[in-house]
């Protein structure tokens, strides 16, 4: 059963869009922008016609930088919108979520641009992939647009202007800053793949 961990963003959209799991997961983690997130998660599973759960869990006292409301940012950030150990802890909760179900591949979003976080690096992805296939249930864990670009992954997916237009990015507010890493990631993405929404 491949389970996409699905955000509503750019990449995790085109990714849903191309490969069309069986269930896309959203987690509201406590991030700053999960309502928004939920939002356009759950009208492009619904435009797609793929099946969507949602897991609600509260994780804010342990989150940082832009993405959560502590204020807190620790010396170790890389840069102001880490969430310290985000894919761990995602793969965690989805993975305990998806015990009972057989042959599960949890399935990450993550483009090399995301390697300038240490979840994001392929041999994040392949210890994870050992750790959770070592635990009970034997969960797999995959990030199959690991090497390309956010732009290869756009034009790769065939992904619509119309479903992408629903995607959401910003790491700041439910209401799209327009200047945070995430919205200019968005913006740069649909202008490159020539996206005019």
């Amino acid at each position: 059963m491949n389970v996409l961990l699905f955000s509503g963003g750019v990449d995790s959209t085109a990714l849903a869009y191309m490969i069309r799991p069986d269930l896309v997961l959203t987690i509201d983690y406590g991030q700053r922008c999960a309502p928004a997130e939920i939002d356009a998660a759950t009208q492009i599973a619904a435009e797609i016609g793929l099946k969507q759960e949602i897991i609600t869990i509260d994780c804010r006292s342990i989150g940082q930088g832009e993405m959560a409301d502590s204020g807190r940012i620790s010396t170790q950030s890389p840069n102001a919108e880490w969430w310290p150990f985000r894919n761990q802890l995602l793969a965690t909760i989805a993975a305990a979520y998806m015990i009972d179900h057989e042959d599960v591949q949890l399935i990450f979003g993550t483009v090399s641009s995301d390697a300038a976080h240490g979840d994001g690096r392929a041999e994040f992805f392949e210890n994870l992939n050992r750790l959770l296939r070592g635990q009970e249930g034997g969960v797999a864990a995959s990030a199959p647009a690991l090497n390309l670009t956010t732009q290869e992954l756009v034009l790769r997916s065939g992904v619509t202007p119309g479903i992408l237009g629903w995607s959401f990015s910003c790491h700041r507010s439910n209401l799209a800053c327009g200047q945070c890493r995430g919205c200019i990631k968005r913006r740069e993405a649909l202008a490159l793949t020539g996206h005019q929404l």
